[in-house]
């Protein structure tokens, strides 16, 4: 009897840090820290700094794929076209991660998200856009798409200070670099249609 009720606390005894470091993880077998599943939870590498990245970066690439579209359509001037195309080329594949992450992440949009968006092509411009042709087209085409390409480095600098949601971060990395290369050639060629 004695060596019974020893065996049984033995086997309490091993049990019970097993039981607790399986209460403390999450479906993923990682520790969850909190008492929700992982599979409900955002992944651990994500911080609100991703999550604004994210959300205020999708509209901002849903607008400028439709000015884009606008470019391609109307420009009056080749380049200005083919501007456009590569914008809808480009961006397409990029808002389609950008909504992925809002699922992966749990997120929820809400239009407010488009005006806390740095450089966001508003909706009076994109009318303004709409009725415009010509030389005038192209001018304010490629400066709003210059000043909408500046908003989206600014929010890929604070996405790259403070973001540590890896796609995220590779996604501003590319982003950030067009300060030095695609916006002085917008505004250069703005400035010859001038």
């Amino acid at each position: 009897m004695r060596s019974e009720r020893a065996r049984r606390r033995l086997a309490i005894g091993l049990l019970a840090p097993a039981l607790a470091a399986l209460a403390a993880c999450g479906a993923s077998g990682a520790p969850s820290g909190t008492g929700t599943m992982a599979t409900t939870a955002p992944p651990a590498a994500a911080t609100p700094v991703d999550s604004a990245f994210v959300l205020h970066m999708l509209p901002h690439h849903e607008r400028a794929l439709q000015v884009g579209a606008l470019m391609a359509a109307q420009g009056s001037d080749p380049r200005v076209r083919e501007f456009g195309q590569r914008i809808v080329t480009e961006q397409t594949p990029e808002r389609d991660r950008l909504q992925s992450w809002v699922t992966t992440l749990h997120l929820t949009t809400s239009p407010g998200d488009a005006t806390m968006a740095s450089g966001y092509i508003d909706d009076p411009t994109l009318a303004r856009l709409r009725g415009e042709a010509g030389s005038a087209f192209d001018r304010d085409a490629l400066l709003s798409s210059a000043n909408s390409e500046t908003g989206a480095a600014q929010m890929s600098a604070v996405e790259l200070r403070g973001g540590t949601y890896t796609p995220a971060r590779d996604l501003a990395t590319a982003i950030s670099t067009a300060p030095a290369g695609e916006i002085p050639q917008l505004q250069q060629l703005a400035t010859q249609l001038g």
